[in-house]
């Protein structure tokens, strides 16, 4: 159990499910994209959510008020910038 929990405590991000991912990277692609199905992607996964709620919320992106929903959180990081956190997490 000693080696199970180091390992727990020193996990610094949580790996994003490589299906999901793939799907949004697919979507990016596409010059029509599709807002609704981005955001239903991201809220479908714990890493992809929990990293995109961390940079929207952060002091570059951050406004007056922490993000309600991850409709708000994907319209205020853009998708360049949603891009490069998926490309980031998969690498």
């Amino acid at each position: 159990m000693d080696k199970l929990d180091h390992y727990i405590d020193h996990v610094q991000n949580l790996p994003p499910s490589p299906a999901v991912a793939i799907e949004l990277l697919d979507l990016f692609k596409e010059p029509d994209r599709d807002l609704d199905r981005i955001v239903e992607l991201v809220s479908h996964d714990q890493a992809l959510t929990a990293e995109t709620l961390k940079r929207c919320n952060s002091a570059y992106f951050g406004g007056a008020e922490p993000v309600s929903d991850m409709f708000e959180a994907v319209s205020r990081l853009g998708f360049y910038e949603l891009y490069c956190t998926i490309a980031a997490l998969l690498a």
